[in-house]
């Protein structure tokens, strides 16, 4: 894959479909993805892919405005335990900086660049491959998500001044208006979300039911069940290892525990936070090595590790053989899907 999205994109996705009596399953086969999608946030899937889902769930459903739906319903929930972490920043910088380190790692076919002009932040969006798929479901979701984790973060005082959308329907300005809150104009060149300056001094205070609503949803599975904490420390580290606030002390704080009972709930389960953490880099080392064109020092520096040296000896350790040998003898041609 050289553009790949989380499958944490589709929370609510199988939800809401089924809501218009379709089938979300026969809609992901139709497009080459796997039904497990939607059973695991954890997986990887084809960035043009995702677009192309939710374009024919737009049609499908009958719902041009299906895309935004989406994402103003997921809002922060969509980057699992990172939205907890994001909750805990003091201000909204500190937030957006962990939000790109994690999406440099985890989502590969998306740039975010934000800027300042004429006493205004300007976030924008744009997509690699927006030249050969349509992105209009896929840029109304990922705006839409980005405006309302903002207002989570920031609920007393977020109010963005204007969104301009690269959405070709005219007919349903007033329509996005309304669901989201904020002066919208479509068939833009670009995806740009516009807000006031002073944001950038405001403090980080979302709402206690959020901070409980996020916290619930990434400690458990996909489907709502619960799970153990060695998994729900799993998914901690997935989220935050590109962001190099994967320790002990980060971890313990996003599960409300004490580093101390931590490790002594963890070593009654018969496992360590370090083995944890050598099982998800591994993990996510030979799916990346698999799946996608990540040079070496760059998937060695977002899992965690000073610089190339030390993550080959660790992988070697794991696998018997060198990072760049195994990419040689499991590398996949085209993405398979199971």
């Amino acid at each position: 894959m050289r553009y790949f999205a989380r499958s944490g994109a589709l929370i609510g996705f199988a939800d809401k479909v089924r809501a218009y009596g379709e089938s979300p399953e026969r809609l992901l086969r139709h497009v080459g993805l796997s039904v497990g999608m939607l059973k695991d946030v954890d997986l990887y899937m084809p960035y043009e892919s995702l677009a192309e889902v939710l374009n024919l769930a737009a049609e499908c459903c009958g719902d041009s405005m299906f895309g935004a739906q989406l994402g103003w319903q997921q809002g922060l929930e969509a980057v699992g335990a990172l939205g907890s972490l994001m909750c805990l920043q003091t201000n909204l910088p500190d937030a957006l900086t962990l939000l790109q380190r994690h999406l440099d790692f985890h989502a590969r076919g998306v740039q975010i660049d934000v800027g300042i002009d004429g006493g205004l932040i300007e976030i924008r969006m744009d997509f690699d491959f927006s030249h050969a798929v349509d992105c209009s479901q896929l840029s109304a979701l990922s705006m839409a998500l980005f405006l309302r984790s903002m207002e989570q973060l920031i609920p007393s005082a977020c109010r963005a001044t204007r969104l301009q959308l690269a959405v070709s329907n005219s007919d349903s300005a007033a329509a996005y208006s309304q669901l989201l809150g904020v002066p919208v104009t479509l068939n833009g060149a670009e995806n740009v979300l516009y807000f006031p300056l002073d944001l950038l001094e405001m403090p980080i205070e979302p709402a206690q039911q959020t901070r409980e609503r996020l916290s619930r949803q990434w400690r458990h599975a996909f489907l709502g069940e619960p799970v153990g904490l060695p998994q729900q420390v799993e998914s901690a580290m997935v989220a935050l290892l590109p962001t190099g606030e994967c320790n002990l002390n980060t971890v313990s704080k996003l599960l409300g525990l004490h580093p101390r009972s931590l490790q002594n709930y963890l070593k009654k389960d018969r496992t360590s936070f370090g083995e944890i953490q050598k099982t998800t880099r591994l993990k996510l080392a030979l799916q990346y090595l698999r799946n996608t064109n990540t040079d070496l020092t760059t998937l060695a520096m977002n899992l965690g590790f000073s610089e190339l040296a030390p993550f080959s000896r660790c992988f070697k350790q794991w696998t018997g053989q060198s990072p760049r040998a195994w990419r040689r003898t499991h590398r996949q041609g085209p993405v398979e899907h199971h």
